[in-house]
């Protein structure tokens, strides 16, 4: 398409992934003597770069560009494909409610003429893959299938395009058509496949899906594996992996607590993610979960001041958590270890209070009993007796506790004025 013996740097820099030297090398190309057709050349490709570096407000002006000085640079099927590129990372980076149905249609159709009217264009793969993605956005997961099948035997210009078409099948068959074997062989392929020359971040969402896989399969020390080698490429590739440490650290984490026994892990991924993650500026189930696991982890790790604030932050992030309840009851776990004995029982007061509005009957024993236990820290004798009868009667008989809970509620029931109360 461009002349190459007048910009003759500008052949390598499609494979270079370094946009920020690509747009000086093509600003400095910019300035010399070119016609036209070669300007327009140029632009088309400082679109690919800046479509590279997501700034498609840019590279859309580019292609505007373009069109006007040379027309039928825009006829071109690299060109065609750029354009479809650029509307389809539009629809997929637009925030979420923003994303216009206009982008994939305007992609479609573009991808689509380029196989009508280009059969032999070299980079006839990537066109099939990325209207395999759009297939995949409209829930047509078999039509995906066939499409990365061919892409997989088409030319392409792009070393990455077999690895990346293996990982989409592998999703495909994570996730719609839930076969779990072949899913893992795909990707095992893509790892396989990914060239050497290319940015390790890929890797890490790769080894994220395989550990969901595996996972899935309930082989939880090889997702674990799996999912902490995806953290370990994440954090050697910068702000590059921000986002692939992001998922990877936090269904580790998720992975750890399952397993049980990692704590210290556990809060260290949970950490990973929060740094890395975009704090968000309101209502967020995936904050909120993770602000849980981090306060278990924390409250079996003898910390209960840092499991308080996590439990405060889980429901913080969202007021509507399905165990809202539960929630308030490790709340009140934490104020009691720390010996604070009134915000244990605000706390267990405020969940019957809650579980009274929503017409919900409460029958842990241990709720009673915790209760039973501050009342009784804090001298409340009457109450505490109270309590721990209401703990027995919820109490299996077969438990451990029973004997415990008699034993508290008989010296509740005994107490003596100036007699100090025994220490529980």
């Amino acid at each position: 398409m461009r002349n190459t013996a007048v910009i003759p740097e500008l052949d390598s820099l499609q494979a270079l992934r370094d946009t920020k030297r690509a747009e000086v090398t093509i600003a400095r190309v910019l300035r010399g003597p070119l016609d036209d057709q070669q300007m327009a050349e140029v632009l088309v490709l400082r679109a690919q770069v800046r479509l590279l570096g997501g700034r498609l407000d840019e590279a859309f002006e580019d292609l505007r560009a373009a069109q006007e000085l040379a027309p039928a640079v825009m006829d071109q099927p690299g060109t065609i494909t750029i354009a479809a590129d650029c509307h389809f990372a539009r629809f997929e980076l637009a925030p979420v409610g923003f994303a216009d149905r206009s982008d994939t249609a305007a992609a479609h159709r573009l991808y689509t003429r380029v196989l009508s009217e280009f059969g032999q264009f070299d980079n006839t793969g990537w066109v099939l893959y990325q209207l395999a993605r759009l297939r995949l956005i409209d829930g047509q997961a078999l039509e995906a299938v066939d499409l990365l099948q061919k892409a997989l035997l088409s030319p392409s210009r792009f070393a990455f395009l077999t690895a990346y078409c293996y990982e989409r099948l592998g999703f495909i068959h994570l996730y719609e058509v839930r076969d779990l074997p072949q899913a893992l062989n795909f990707l095992n392929k893509a790892v396989d496949t990914y060239p050497e020359s290319e940015r390790r971040t890929w890797l890490a969402q790769v080894h994220t899906l395989r550990s969901r896989v595996l996972r899935d399969q309930g082989k939880l020390d090889e997702a674990l594996a799996a999912a902490d080698f995806a953290v370990q490429i994440a954090a050697a590739n910068g702000a590059d992996g921000r986002v692939s440490m992001s998922d990877a650290s936090l269904l580790a984490a998720e992975l750890a607590a399952q397993i049980g026994g990692h704590d210290r892990d556990v809060v260290a991924y949970l950490n990973q993610f929060l740094q890395t993650s975009r704090k968000p500026g309101g209502i967020d189930v995936t904050w909120s979960r993770a602000h849980e696991l981090l306060g278990d982890s924390l409250w079996r790790s003898a910390n209960p001041q840092g499991a308080l604030a996590a439990y405060e932050s889980a429901l913080q992030y969202n007021p509507y958590h399905p165990w809202e309840l539960s929630l308030y009851y490790r709340m009140a776990r934490c104020h009691y270890q720390m010996k604070d004995y009134a915000r244990t029982t605000h706390a267990l007061e405020h969940m019957f209070k809650i579980a009274e509005r929503d017409g919900e009957a409460i029958s842990d024993f241990r709720v009673y009993q915790l209760l039973a236990n501050a009342y009784y820290a804090s001298h409340n004798f009457a109450d505490a007796e109270a309590a721990y009868e209401r703990a027995l009667s919820l109490a299996p008989q077969e438990t451990d506790h029973i004997a415990e809970l008699v034993h508290y509620m008989h010296l509740a029931r005994g107490r003596a004025v100036g007699r100090a109360a025994p220490t529980l």
